[in-house]
């Protein structure tokens, strides 16, 4: 079984991706297919055994003009035969050839563009022309230019109409060649598309026109008029609209090239004793690298010897630079910003932090979320049902509004039918409706990257907002997962100084937890160095002894004290007596039999836990806190952090049980939180597992999200993303639908015999082109749009979209010509 995931050039339409899944998914052997309009890609699961690649190529093609790329063929089209055509500056770009390809795409239609533009100026004049005889200010007059006779016969032709004729033509069959032929192969398919509503559109436009323009006896006496202008217009528009969407979408997926561009170009490699500059393909694990001050650090590794500030922002989203000292991880990619330093190359290529996040947010962007599969079953029905409304409309306004008495005797019946056939097939259009939901994806999953969080597909991003209860893990996660020194107290007449010095000396030499925590504290109060111990003996599960200064040293818990027969002094037990109930760890020191000084030891919540914890129950989430530490441990911390409910003493194994608990009671969407292996079955049952980038690599590959950095903030974040992605897509797909549902009716007709507005072709072609564009615009805002500027962002957007509905709808009755006499 294979599954795989090839760019598609030349996908543009929502029904075009539907026609290719359903071609694709009928060939014998595909288990599960999937398009996604706004990357261009296509995910395919299939049986090798039972379908090839070739078959699968020939499939997509015969759904228009597709060609789906695989890598053999990137080798073949990074040729030098197969790129000699591209410009220098495409050649400089240094890009993939799917994106040469993609690129050469782009500058064809903006020729076509260009070229359809110019055609279309003429009919400008003709606009212009149609909106003064309409308003009275110029007589109504349909032959400015007089006719062309052909001798005694009565047959003549209208030079005005001839001229429109000769210039609309080309731009029809020649700008509009790429939806002709997209609708062809789509009727060879038994299926339509939205080319097939263009070329309906466009076509009869275009059709109607030349039988008026030399057929003129067919109409007899009653006047009748060209719409060539409507045709050109509405391939222009179309085009322009698809060069615009294409620009926006290579802005929404901008992410991407961006991650790619922070990859460093080359590395000074010691070889043989030698620093040697080599391309970065050319690194390999165990290379030792030289890293100076400014540069990007090539790969990920391990320091060998020097110290640094690392800006990690691009990758973990962390504003701050981090502090990098020997045996300190260093990320690929990122930037050295103070000292040099050496590291030895631990992961290469593929296998690096940032090829793993580049291959996580591509895989997110290329699926689909549960809001556009619905879409997606609406959209496929609703190009038969505009077709069915349009031949609908066509015979009511021939047939039957005539006998109502709603056209007037100079008005040709069959001009207004096709008129208003050619609007509803032009305005109805769904590209809308399939960019609704991709591209807020695609903006939203690259946002989420650039912020050091991993959302791995359209699903979990869509369901991040719903969550209502979310578990955290303790260790490691809420709290730092390791013991620190929390507080101190010892004897009168014995110095501070004294107490952590001879600690030190002997804790220094012990691989314990709660050793390091002791020496890390007496390092940070005193600076300690290494000290000499005339001996030294680890005593499991109890603690540590030794000889310092011919002092005997003993530290360790209320076992060995009491082994040892060492009695505990009573103002020091006094001091610490609230400890445990806090969730510290006591442990005692004892000098030639005596106690001297008690450690208070905690595993330290995170400085943003609490912080992070407030804005989610802000944000109406119960926040459960879930442990295998004792009850006292874990009251203690969730009293601290205003956690509302503690599960403690739980083994690894039953995790998941609990987890499961709390699905089947009312707790509604339940996430887990958690960074370590015995938090994967957890992560795994939850609806929406979160897992932390600081942690094990198994816990990383389950979780739905991953949070690079590890800090909680990112929690919020990811959530308050995921409501904002919701928000721009509900907003996307009312838009889609409200264009159709408003638009429709009104190209129907519905006003035509009240108030005598139609809606022109022309004015359809650019709503239909802008309906795509404000939806792409629309989630382009998620770049930068946050709970705080969400309202004055939307009422810029409606702003906008009803500056262009207002203008729309002034123009639409002066552009239709069939006013009431």
């Amino acid at each position: 079984m294979t599954k795989d995931t090839y760019p598609i050039i030349g996908l543009h339409c929502a029904a075009c991706k539907q026609l290719i899944e359903k071609l694709v998914g009928k060939l014998d052997g595909v288990i599960t297919v999937q398009v996604n309009y706004a990357t261009e890609k296509m995910v395919v699961e299939y049986d090798e055994s039972r379908v090839s690649l070739a078959a699968i190529k020939q499939a997509v093609r015969g759904a228009g003009n597709y060609e789906l790329v695989s890598i053999e063929d990137k080798v073949t089209l990074a040729s030098p035969s197969a790129t000699k055509k591209l410009s220098q500056v495409e050649k400089a770009a240094g890009n993939d050839p799917v994106t040469l390809l993609k690129r050469q795409e782009y500058v064809q239609l903006k020729k076509t563009v260009s070229l359809t533009g110019l055609a279309a100026i003429p009919f400008v004049y003709i606009m212009i022309r149609m909106m003064l005889m309409a308003s009275g200010f110029i007589p109504d007059d349909h032959a400015p230019w007089g006719f062309i006779e052909f001798g005694p016969t009565a047959y003549r032709l209208n030079i005005f109409f001839v001229f429109q004729f000769l210039l609309a033509t080309p731009v029809v069959f020649w700008g509009g060649k790429r939806f002709f032929s997209g609708a062809i192969r789509a009727a060879k398919a038994k299926s339509s598309n939205m080319d097939t509503l263009i070329v309906l559109g466009t076509f009869t436009a275009w059709l109607f026109s030349s039988l008026v323009t030399f057929t003129p006896q067919l109409f007899g006496e009653i006047k009748v008029d060209v719409f060539y202008e409507a045709a050109v217009f509405i391939i222009f528009f179309i085009l322009l609209g698809k060069l615009m969407e294409a620009r926006a979408k290579n802005q929404a997926n901008d992410a991407i090239k961006k991650l790619f561009a922070l990859q460093a170009k080359e590395a000074s490699v010691l070889r043989e004793g030698k620093e040697v500059k080599v391309l970065l393909e050319q690194v390999v694990r165990g290379d030792i690298i030289l890293v100076r001050p400014g540069e990007k650090i090539p790969v990920d590794g391990i320091i060998l010897a020097g110290e640094s500030t690392i800006d990690e922002s691009m990758v973990t989203g962390e504003s701050l630079p981090v502090d990098k000292k020997i045996n300190d991880l260093v990320i690929g990619s990122t930037i050295n910003k103070t000292g040099s330093f050496r590291f030895r190359a631990e992961k290469v290529g593929s296998d690096t932090v940032l090829a793993n996040i580049i291959k996580l947010v591509e895989e997110a962007q290329g699926t689909i979320a549960p809001i556009q599969k619905r879409a997606d079953k609406i959209s496929s029905l609703f190009v038969p049902i505009v077709i069915v409304i349009a031949v609908a409309s066509f015979l009511f306004w021939l047939l039957l509004a005539p006998r109502l008495g709603w056209i007037g005797a100079d008005i040709s019946m069959l001009q207004l039918a096709v008129f208003i056939t050619a609007t509803i097939l032009i305005i109805a259009c769904p590209c809308a409706l399939g960019l609704a939901t991709p591209t807020a994806v695609l903006v939203g999953t690259g946002r989420a990257a650039r912020q050091g969080i991993l959302i791995k597909d359209a699903t979990s991003l869509e369901n991040s907002q719903k969550i209502k209860t979310i578990v955290f893990d303790k260790t490691g996660t809420l709290t730092k997962g390791q013991p620190e020194v929390t507080d101190l107290v010892w004897i009168d007449g014995l110095a501070e100084k004294t107490v952590l010095e001879l600690a030190y000396a002997v804790e220094h030499k012990s691989e314990h937890p709660l050793s390091d925590a002791i020496v890390a504290y007496a390092q940070a109060r005193y600076g300690f160095t290494d000290n000499e111990t005339e001996y030294f003996q680890g005593l499991a599960g109890r603690g540590v002894q030794g000889k310092v200064k011919g002092k005997e040293v003993l530290i360790g818990n209320q076992k060995l004290f009491q082994e040892q027969n060492i009695s505990f002094t009573a103002t020091l037990v006094k001091k610490s007596v609230d400890w445990e109930f806090q969730g510290q760890t006591k442990v005692f020191m004892a000098i030639d039999k005596k106690h001297v000084a008690t450690f208070a030891l905690a595993d330290v919540v995170k400085e943003d836990a609490k912080e992070a914890v407030n804005k989610l129950r802000g944000m109406g989430i119960k926040v459960v806190m879930l442990t295998g530490d004792n009850k006292i441990t874990a009251r203690a911390i969730a009293k601290t952090l205003n956690i509302d409910e503690v599960i403690a003493e739980v083994m690894p194994a039953e995790k998941s049980e609990l987890i499961k608990k709390l699905q089947k009671s009312n707790a509604g969407l339940v996430a887990m939180v958690g960074d370590g292996i015995n938090d994967a079955p957890a992560l795994a049952q939850a609806d929406i597992g979160i897992a932390l980038g600081t942690g094990t690599d198994i816990a990383i590959e389950t979780g739905n999200i991953v949070l690079v950095k590890g800090t909680l903030d990112k929690v919020v974040e990811a959530i308050d993303l995921s409501r904002l992605t919701l928000t721009v897509i509900k907003q996307n797909l009312f838009w889609a639908f409200g264009y159709n549902l408003v638009a429709i009716p009104v190209a129907a007709g519905i006003f035509y015999p009240a108030l005598g507005l139609l809606l022109s072709p022309v004015i359809a072609s650019a709503a239909m082109a802008f309906s795509s564009i404000s939806v792409v615009l629309n989630s382009l805002r998620l770049k930068s749009l946050t709970r705080k500027n969400q309202l004055v962002s939307n009422l810029g957007f409606y702003l906008v979209v009803a500056s262009f509905i207002i203008l729309a709808a002034g123009l639409a009755g002066k552009l239709s010509g069939f006013g009431h006499n």
